[in-house]
């Protein structure tokens, strides 16, 4: 019967099917929940990249995500740093990896000839995963698993668990599409050990998909419908409804019985109207028009597969594309309208062409990768022998180092021995040296405290001196007072003017203020003369009273002048010494 040819047919297609569909759901999980492992570069950047590295995409619209991505890049062209451009083109290409594949590359391309693989290790190894993803996309599986190993490497060399899982099951999904599935399923297995170490329940839980359509490839059906069947349950696809969609489409295909599969056709196409997908979306039309073609329902198989048909179209998707087309023309012949079925036969087999050409290139691309395998096993192995030879070779050079090392050893505890002899001997002379500096630093600091002590009494002199003369000055002018009012006798008053203006000679307290200054600073005035020939008697009175700390007021009181006529007096002095504006008079007396 001409449907059940074409219902074999579908089933035919089902392990191209399942390859397409872990792929997708592959891109559409793989850093959903990573922990942000990104080198820092600018802060507002950075915090949109760990939006982006955060969002869980159950939606499956990135594109809802892409002013993201502009903001990323408004703000790499404001910095001009080429380091921030690559991560902007990274995510750009990211979001559109499953709209524009050609643009993806064109992204990836360019962010691979910027990106500064030394310094921004981690940025690189991203770049290369979705390279490497691309290359599987497009058939290129050789070059896509070395891409794959060697970032198993790099994630393993960082603990990068989240990214490493995903690694292997874009292997094992390398392997799947050649046709090596005890291989698939291995790589999917050991994912799923990473994701639990890792603690990244939902990723783990997610795989379970692909293990399960590996058991169908391996041999097992009813293992197969068993873990999808109990995926199926799990609160994660419950409430991921485009995932729930994809386990329920696997269901379809794997089931061994009609009602079965009406079933999960059924309740996929029903969970796929609440979702945007539109390849989900496509082959849950298609599995309904296979049912009604199988119940010689035509209409009802005409309404689904043009829908798939319109579905596919949209969505340049070539694989559904073959189903609706070979359909439509089963259906078309079954309505007996043969120049409809014609044409879709027609078109059905320009792409059976393609398929039939995809299906010798993958055939070469089996051949290709098992030798790309036995290569990269062999490189491995090589390397493992260069390895042994290398430790060889290091345990070898160690002992020679040892022997060379204990004889360099011993000559130079010899020269030691001898260094620490004079460096002992070199040591006492520094202590003794030391001890005698100490003892002239103790000497000096005595000195010192010495002059400051009779400068501070020769100043505390020279107040007592002032203190005397403003008394002094005091009980003459009361004199005075009392002599114009009549009080005080004239011969009285003069005696006792006299007698204490006898006691108000500064010239006998000038000689005396020298006699101890002199004691204390020697050779001042000497050296003050030598310097500046050109000094007055009085201008080197007042730089005595200067050098020991008097301020103007005090000299002024001192010489019974106004403290302007000593500021005038200091302006006379600097201008003889001749001693520019940035010199204090103070310090420079102090150093004479």
């Amino acid at each position: 019967m001409v449907y059940k040819t074409l219902f074999c047919y579908l089933c035919s297609m089902k392990n191209a099917f399942f390859i397409y569909l872990c792929i997708f759901l592959l891109h559409q999980s793989v850093y959903g929940g990573n922990p942000y492992r990104w080198e820092p570069i600018e802060t507002s950047f950075d915090s949109l990249g760990k939006q982006l590295e955060q969002i869980n995409y159950k939606s499956n619209e990135r594109m809802q995500f892409y002013p993201l991505v502009t903001r990323m890049y408004q703000i790499a062209n404001l910095k001009k740093n080429t380091n921030l451009q690559v991560r902007a083109m990274y995510w750009d290409a990211w979001l559109q990896f499953e709209t524009n594949t050609e643009e993806t590359e064109k992204l990836i391309e360019k962010a691979l000839e910027k990106v500064d693989s030394i310094k921004y290790s981690y940025d690189y190894a991203r770049i290369n995963f979705v390279k490497g993803m691309l290359l599987a996309k497009h058939n290129n599986y050789p070059q896509a698993f070395r891409t794959f190993k060697k970032q198993e490497n790099y994630f393993k060399a960082i603990n990068d668990l989240y990214s490493l899982g995903y690694t292997y099951v874009n292997i094992g999904s390398i392997m799947r599409r050649i046709g090596e599935y005890q291989e698939g399923n291995k790589y999917y297995l050991q994912a799923t050990e990473i994701f639990k170490k890792g603690g990244f329940i939902e990723d783990e839980i997610k795989n379970r998909h692909n293990i399960g359509v590996s058991q169908y490839h391996l041999g097992d059906p009813q293992k197969a419908v068993e873990m999808l069947t109990t995926l199926l349950d799990d609160k994660i696809t419950q409430e991921d409804l485009p995932f729930r969609t994809d386990v329920l489409t696997s269901l379809y295909f794997v089931s061994q019985t009609l009602p079965d599969k009406e079933k999960y056709a059924r309740e996929a196409y029903k969970t796929a109207q609440q979702i945007t997908n539109k390849t989900s979306q496509t082959y849950t039309l298609i599995n309904m028009g296979a049912l009604y073609i199988y119940k010689n329902e035509k209409d009802s198989a005409l309404f689904y597969f043009q829908k798939a048909r319109h579905s596919a179209e949209a969505n340049k998707d070539a694989y559904s594309a073959i189903h609706t087309l070979y359909g439509l023309a089963e259906i078309y012949d079954r309505k007996d309208l043969p120049d409809s079925a014609y044409q879709y036969l027609k078109r059905y087999l320009q792409y059976k062409e393609e398929t039939t050409g995809f299906a010798k290139s993958n055939e070469i691309n089996r051949y290709e990768m098992k030798m790309a395998i036995e290569q990269y096993e062999n490189e491995l192995l090589e390397a493992s022998e260069r390895i042994q030879m290398h430790k060889k070779i290091t345990i070898i050079s160690i002992l020679i180092g040892l022997v060379v090392c204990c004889v360099i050893g011993y000559i130079f505890w010899l020269s030691r021995k001898k260094e620490k002899i004079a460096k002992l001997l070199k040591e006492s002379e520094n202590r003794e040296l030391n001890e005698r500096l100490q003892r002239q630093q103790l000497q000096n600091e005595k000195y010192q405290m010495e002059i400051n002590l009779k400068n501070r009494e020769l100043t505390s002199n020279s107040m007592i001196a002032i203190e005397k003369n403003q008394m002094l000055r005091g009980l003459l002018k009361q004199i005075e007072e009392l002599e114009e009012k009549k009080k005080l006798p004239i011969n009285e008053s003069r005696t006792l003017k006299q007698h204490i203006k006898s006691h108000l000679d500064t010239e006998d307290e000038w000689m005396s203020f020298k006699h101890h200054f002199e004691e204390v600073h020697p050779n001042f005035f000497k050296k003050l003369c030598a310097a500046h020939p050109n000094l007055s008697e009085n201008e080197l009175r007042l730089c005595a009273y200067v050098r020991i700390g008097m301020e103007a007021k005090q000299i002024a009181q001192m010489l019974s002048v106004l403290p302007e006529t000593i500021n005038t007096s200091r302006y006379r002095i600097r201008k003889k010494m001749q001693l520019a504006q940035d010199v204090v008079l103070e310090n420079y007396l102090r150093e004479i």
